[in-house]
């Protein structure tokens, strides 16, 4: 009997018998720290049913959580608590015992790895600083080339040219004024191609092929001026907004005061690595509150972790921006005991979750909810049109008047054929008359030579 049963299996396939911790049941599940309120309700929030402990968790970290547990091997049963300390007292209570894990916008910061091991990161790692943004006061003087691309701006003066010398070449015969000296003709032929832009010369035009290649050449200047005419007007009416200010080097020099997220280790980062004056370093509990003193300039910049600089920018996207330089952090991740057994598997799951997109998805979704309308920060290189979006009708007006020049040459060559064959006619029977004519001026002359 004994002989047929295999090798127990541990959560996780695992043959090796859990140290340290005990597996957790229905009965008995992991108990999950998570901070009582952020400063973004995406990224974490916490909704409170009636009085008591009553209460649900939901926000990115959440999500991402729960979806990360889903993708283990095992079952793994777990709950949230609340906790209302600081950061440092939550990775405290998991140190202690008190709870089996944190989970939040929890900074890995090496002072915290002596009491607990983080997860790999979940988030972009780094520190940023965020500004009042202002209109752009960049050269205007070629914004007028910015509606269309230079591939554009190439295909359409080519166009242009070649339509203006098919109808030179087919009026030139007609008209006197496309006559005269090579500089002249030159002239004439650039008057042709770009007065055709906004007028077509009918009356002044002798052939139908004429006509036929700069009606079809004005259709296509009049789709293309129109939509140039509306491109440019919305790049002046869209101003690209700029920072402030753009380095701390600015900020140190003019002793301005700079703010930070509550309950964060940016106060030690602020004074420690970027050299700023403990009493220039102001604290902030929320996003409202970041907004407020920057607009009132109680401070000139103030200093985020990039997930949380991703949704103050897209909150506000129309009045502050992120400047300089991204500052090596170590990012947000999930906190459990020293040696705790569940640090691989969790590593291994939210790996698996970044290689299938699964991140990337919920950090947009995350971000969605806070993005406005009209964002200012567009780049207007963006907006230039391309060739891709007229090809059809650049091939329209190229082939129409492809179409008329060969018409028109071969038109051409049969006259010349005619008038070739006309003349070798004439000649022959110049020929042939000369010929009979000097038989009969022969014959003449025989006749009166005769003896009488």
């Amino acid at each position: 009997m004994k002989s047929s049963l295999g090798p127990v299996l541990w959560p996780g396939s695992s043959l090796t018998p859990p140290r340290g911790w005990a597996v957790p049941t229905k009965a008995h599940p992991l108990r999950i720290g998570v901070p009582n309120g952020t400063t973004f309700q995406e990224f974490l929030v916490v909704d409170y049913k009636g009085s008591g402990n009553d209460f649900s968790v939901g926000g990115y970290a959440i999500d991402l959580f729960n979806l990360t547990v889903q993708n283990l091997q095992y079952y793994l049963p777990y709950k949230f608590d609340c906790f209302s300390g600081t950061y440092d007292q939550l990775v405290q209570q998991v140190h202690s015992k008190n709870f089996d894990a944190a989970v939040g916008d929890i900074s890995i910061v090496s002072s915290r790895l002596e009491y607990v091991e983080f997860t790999h990161p979940y988030t972009q790692p780094g520190l940023v600083m965020v500004v009042p943004a202002r209109r752009s006061r960049s050269n205007k003087a070629w914004l007028f080339m910015k509606p269309f691309t230079n591939s554009m701006w190439i295909i359409t003066g080519v166009t242009t040219i070649y339509n203006g010398f098919v109808v030179w070449l087919i009026e030139r015969n007609h008209s006197s004024e496309l006559r005269g000296s090579p500089l002249n003709q030159i002239g004439t032929l650039i008057w042709i191609s770009f007065s055709t832009l906004v007028s077509l010369h009918g009356e002044k035009l002798h052939s139908n092929l004429s006509r036929m290649a700069l009606v079809v050449w004005l259709f296509v200047a009049l789709v293309i001026t129109q939509t140039y005419t509306a491109n440019l007007s919305s790049i002046l009416t869209v101003k690209k907004l700029e920072a402030t200010v753009t380095n701390i080097e600015t900020l140190q020099r003019s002793n301005a005061k700079v703010g930070y997220c509550r309950g964060s280790y940016l106060k030690r980062y602020l004074v420690d690595v970027l050299d700023f004056k403990d009493n220039n370093i102001r604290n902030f509990s929320s996003a409202n509150n970041y907004a407020e003193a920057l607009r009132t300039r109680e401070i000139e910049a103030i200093f985020l972790d990039v997930p949380i600089a991703k949704l103050f920018v897209a909150k506000y996207c129309k009045e502050f921006i992120v400047a300089g330089p991204t500052y090596k952090t170590g990012g947000f991740g999930f906190a459990f005991p020293r040696g705790s057994e569940l640090i691989p598997e969790i590593n291994k799951s939210l790996l698996n979750l970044s290689e299938e997109g699964k991140l990337r998805e919920l950090e947009n979704k995350m971000l969605e909810k806070e993005k406005c309308e009209g964002d200012d920060g567009d780049d207007q290189e963006g907006s230039s049109i391309s060739v891709t979006s007229y090809w059809v009708l650049f091939i329209l007006t190229g082939g129409t008047s492809t179409v008329a020049l060969v018409v028109y040459v071969v038109h051409c060559c049969r006259k010349l054929e005619d008038a070739m064959s006309q003349t070798t006619w004439k000649l022959m029977f110049s020929v042939i008359k000369h010929y009979r004519l000097s038989r009969k001026v022969s014959d003449v002359e025989s006749s009166t030579n005769l003896p009488s």
